[in-house]
C-alpha cells in the first residue's frame, strides 16, 4: 500500500460519545489522542495531560498493552484521578490491578458513554458496571472540538484526508467466538442510527471541519437492507466518498451494487477463513455459504472499487493447511498486502478476556500463560499458539 501502516489512527467513538454526552450535561471535556497527534514520548504527553488542569482523567486500555496503560496511570495519577477503561476490563481483570494499584480511583466497565456520565455526577470511587445505550440516536452527535478531530486516519481505504470516521450502528448481532468488543463492550445488544440521523452528523462535521471523505467503522455496517438502502439514497445526495465494513453474508447483491452507485469506494469484509468448519468453530453464524460468491462478484463488477479483506490463522481447529489454502484463494482472486484496489491482512487469532474463546482456552492453558497479556497481539504469535502446541488441532477438540 502507498499510506504507511503508521498513518492507522481510529477514532476513539467510546469516548468521544461519552464526551459528547459529558458535555451536553454540562462539564467541561477534551480528548487527547497520542496516537493521532503521534505522540510517542510519555513525558512529553504526561506533560499535555497536567496542562489540561483536569479533575478526571479517562484512559482507554487494552489487553495487549494493559501493562503499559496501567503504568502511565499511575503517572497521571499523580496530578489527576483516573478511570480506566476498554474491553480489557471486566471484574476480574480489575481485581488484578486493583491489588498492586491503590492510586487508580475509577473503573469502568464495558460501554461507558452512560457510566462516564454517573462517575462525573456522583464521583463515587470504585467500579461502574456498563449500561450499555440502546439509542444512540438519543443523544449529541460524537465530540469533535478538539485537537486531533481531522487526523483520524484507516489507510486500508485511503481516501482524501481528512476521513471523517462514523458509526452507522453500534454493536453487533453475530456471535462470533473471538470478537471483543460485541461481548466486553455492547454484551451483545445492537443500536442501529436512522439514515436521516446519520446524514444530519455527516453535514455537520463536514461544514465545521472540512470532512472530505466518509469511513463507516461499525462492527457490521450493513444491518437491515431497508435502512442501508434509505442510507445510500442520503450518501448519494451529500455527494462524499466512502466506505463502510461489513459483511458478505447478510445482503442482497443489489444492495451492494447501489451502495456503489451512491458513492462507496471501498468495502472491508471480515472473512476470516473459507473453511466453513473452522467458522462453525467461532460461531461466525454465516447465514449464506456463497458470500465468496458475492465476494467474487463485487471484485469482478466494480474493479475500481476498493476491496480489503482481513483473514485469520490460528483459530480453533484451523490448521497450518488450511491456512496456506485461504492464501491460495485469495491470491488467486487478485489479494496481496501491497494492493490498494485488492488488499487483505492476515491476523493471528487472540482469545481476548471477557470473550467465550478466552473461557474455552481456561481449559487448555494454565492462567500464567494466560494472564501473558503482552501475548494478545493479533500482529504477532498469540497464546493460541501455545494451545496448539499443547492440544489437538482437530475440529472435535472445540465442539
Amino acid at each position: 500500500m502507498d499510506q504507511p501502516l503508521s498513518d492507522y489512527a481510529p477514532y476513539p467513538f467510546f469516548m468521544g460519545y461519552a464526551a459528547s454526552n459529558l458535555r451536553e450535561h454540562g462539564f467541561d471535556v477534551n480528548i487527547l489522542d497520542a496516537v493521532a497527534e503521534r505522540e510517542y514520548g510519555y513525558g512529553k504527553f504526561l506533560e499535555k495531560i497536567k496542562l489540561e488542569e483536569a479533575d478526571i482523567v479517562v484512559i482507554e486500555c487494552s489487553t495487549p498493552t494493559i501493562d503499559i496503560d496501567v503504568w502511565f496511570a499511575n503517572k497521571v495519577a499523580g496530578f489527576a484521578r483516573v478511570a480506566l477503561a476498554g474491553p480489557h476490563l471486566n471484574q476480574t481483570t480489575v481485581e488484578e490491578i486493583k491489588a498492586d494499584n491503590a492510586k487508580i480511583t475509577f473503573y469502568l466497565l464495558g460501554e461507558y458513554i452512560l457510566s462516564s456520565l454517573q462517575m462525573a455526577k456522583s464521583q463515587r470511587s470504585g467500579i461502574y458496571e456498563s449500561e450499555v445505550l440502546k439509542e444512540l440516536d438519543s443523544i449529541p452527535h460524537p465530540f469533535r472540538d478538539y485537537m486531533s478531530a481531522t487526523k483520524y486516519f484507516d489507510p486500508s481505504m485511503p481516501t482524501p484526508k481528512p476521513q471523517l470516521a462514523m458509526y452507522g450502528s453500534k454493536g453487533c448481532p453475530f456471535k462470533c467466538t473471538f470478537c471483543a468488543w460485541p461481548q466486553t463492550m455492547y454484551f451483545g445488544k445492537v443500536s442501529l442510527r436512522s439514515p436521516e440521523n446519520i446524514a444530519e452528523e455527516i453535514r455537520d462535521a463536514v461544514e465545521k471541519y472540512g470532512f472530505r471523505s466518509i469511513f463507516f467503522d461499525d462492527d457490521t455496517f450493513n444491518l437491515g437492507t431497508k435502512r442501508i438502502s434509505k442510507l445510500c439514497d442520503y450518501l448519494k445526495e451529500i455527494s462524499l466518498p466512502w466506505t463502510m465494513m461489513g459483511r458478505l453474508d447478510i445482503s442482497p447483491v443489489w444492495l451492494y451494487d447501489k451502495m456503489v452507485d451512491c458513492g462507496c469506494v471501498g468495502m472491508r469484509f471480515g472473512v476470516e477463513t473459507f473453511n466453513i468448519d473452522v467458522l462453525k468453530n467461532i460461531e461466525k453464524g454465516i447465514e449464506r455459504r456463497d458470500f465468496k460468491k458475492t465476494l467474487e462478484y463485487i471484485c469482478l463488477t466494480y474493479p475500481e472499487v476498493m476491496i480489503h479483506i482481513t483473514m485469520m490463522s490460528d483459530m480453533p481447529g484451523q490448521t497450518a493447511e488450511d491456512t496456506e489454502m485461504d492464501m491460495k484463494i485469495i491470491k488467486k482472486m487478485g489479494f496481496s498486502i501491497d494492493n490498494i484496489l485488492r488488499s487483505y491482512q492476515l491476523s493471528k487469532c487472540a482469545p481476548f478476556p471477557g470473550t467465550k474463546l478466552y473461557e474455552q482456552m481456561k481449559t487448555r492453558l494454565d492462567e500464567a500463560t494466560l494472564k501473558t497479556y503482552t501475548a494478545y497481539d493479533g500482529g504477532q504469535d498469540t497464546i493460541m499458539k501455545a494451545s496448539k502446541k499443547k492440544f489437538s488441532s482437530h475440529i472435535e477438540t472445540w465442539s
